[in-house]
């Protein structure tokens, strides 16, 4: 992914996620590579390292999911999701 689209899709700056980026470099979950069709440009891929930790956040979203559907009925789950999806929007806005 080019630096420029993931500083979009997160809403910050470029000069944000280059100091994200960095840091998760250091970490090795993560690295970066000329852009072979723009030299301008770099891009970010994840590390084997990097996916094994997505996988495994994925995952544990996925219990938190199924803990709280086990815990509140159909009205609540409705509830929290849309509070969710509020605050979401709400986060996303410039």
């Amino acid at each position: 992914m080019l630096m420029s689209v993931l500083a979009d899709r997160l809403h910050v700056t470029k000069g944000a996620v280059t100091q994200i980026i960095t840091r998760l470099e250091h970490k090795q979950l993560v690295q970066r590579n000329p852009n072979p069709a723009d030299s301008r440009s770099v891009l970010v891929f994840l590390t084997e390292t990097g996916l094994k930790a997505l996988l495994v956040h994925d995952e544990m979203q996925e219990a938190m999911y199924r803990e709280l559907s086990a815990n509140l009925d159909d009205n609540e789950m409705k509830i929290l999701e849309k509070g969710l999806e509020t605050l979401c929007r709400h986060l996303q806005r410039d």
